[in-house]
């Protein structure tokens, strides 16, 4: 008896899906000392769209905008990745000093919890907050953003390309669309993608801002590193202020008293509550944003993908996901599963 074809299609079809899929996530992976820079690129890219295109309708060139584009891109790279090279290292040339004031901060720990009848174990809380690690991971981070920026030659005239093609590019975009409609989903992808990276930058920088004022106020040592650190973690949401806080909160512990670093960390939920919960989502509005758990599932398999530095573009490569998906019919279901937010309307099939 002769089985139908068709019965069989599905499931060659998702055997076929998933192994292009696992070819592909095998080639980023192998490739990541080259796709890395080029990322950093399209993202820089990203963030001075809006700058070139301003200065194109002023009548300004190409050549000539894209110059200056480029001439900014380099000071800000040079500039910020050798203080963060140089604040690494400087940081871990210290770590045995701060390492030596956390032992010596640990019976103190110790003997005030047994004051209220809890006991500790002295090694088991050395084990479980151990200094080196906390730093080490920091400064691996750092270093590896540093030298993206710094050692960016590639980035760099990926960038300089980018910007001299981009009105041309686009022209070409719009000429093979069939349709009215479907440039108008190119249009609308182009506009979210623009919204949400220059939202994102401008409450990252409001944030790095704040982070640094908070710890300059109290005179905590590396102010400004950990207020950089705060700025490009806050490009992953709720995770991200998290993960940026644990350095710095550990610098206050060794080196400040309990009640100004208890201050500190209450400044950090302060800063990223206002701007995470508050400002964010009255600018981007709700659709755009990324459920918790695809936060955290996407800084894993984008940081064992690309390295440190996935983790940093780990959700600005989700949400770029998240937006084509939404102006696609077919793959709409991907942007719901992504989204933090529902509608209502939606869910009652109204």
């Amino acid at each position: 008896m002769r089985k139908d074809s068709s019965y069989y299609k599905p499931t060659n079809s998702l055997l076929a899906s998933l192994a292009y899929l696992i070819i592909i996530i095998t080639g980023l992976k192998a490739g990541s000392s080259l796709i890395v820079p080029l990322l950093m690129a399209f993202f820089w890219f990203l963030l001075f769209l809006p700058l070139v295109s301003k200065l194109r309708s002023w009548g300004v060139t190409d050549f000539f905008s894209t110059m200056v584009v480029f001439g900014l891109t380099l000071i800000i790279l040079i500039v910020m990745g050798s203080f963060i090279l140089n604040s690494g290292q400087d940081l871990v040339a210290n770590l045995p000093l701060y390492q030596e004031k956390f032992y010596q901060l640990i019976p103190k720990v110790v003997n005030f919890f047994e004051n209220f009848g809890l006991s500790l174990d002295k090694n088991s809380v050395i084990n479980l907050l151990n200094p080196s690690k906390i730093i080490n991971y920091t400064t691996i981070f750092l270093k590896e953003m540093g030298s993206v920026m710094t050692n960016g030659f590639l980035t760099l005239l990926v960038v300089m390309f980018l910007f001299l093609e981009s009105s041309l590019f686009s022209k070409k975009i719009f000429y093979l669309s069939k349709t009215e409609e479907s440039k108008e989903k190119i249009q609308l992808f182009v506009d979210n993608v623009n919204i949400y990276f220059l939202t994102k930058t401008a409450t990252s920088i409001a944030t790095g801002v704040l982070v640094f004022l908070m710890l300059l106020f109290f005179k905590l040592d590396y102010a400004l590193l950990f207020g950089l650190l705060a700025f490009f973690l806050n490009y992953i949401p709720s995770i991200g202020s998290i993960i940026a806080s644990i350095p710095a909160l550990f610098i206050a512990i060794v080196q400040l008293t309990l009640l100004e670093s208890s201050f500190i960390a209450l400044g950090y939920i302060v800063i990223n509550n206002l701007i995470g919960n508050f400002i964010e989502p009255k600018i981007l509005g709700r659709g755009l944003g990324l459920s918790t758990l695809v936060v955290f599932l996407s800084m894993v398999f984008w940081g064992w993908v690309l390295g440190p530095i996935g983790m940093f573009l780990s959700v600005p490569l989700t949400v770029v996901i998240k937006i084509a998906c939404d102006n696609n019919p077919d793959w709409h279901w991907v942007s719901i599963m992504l989204s933090d937010f529902i509608e209502e309307k939606k869910i009652k099939g109204e």
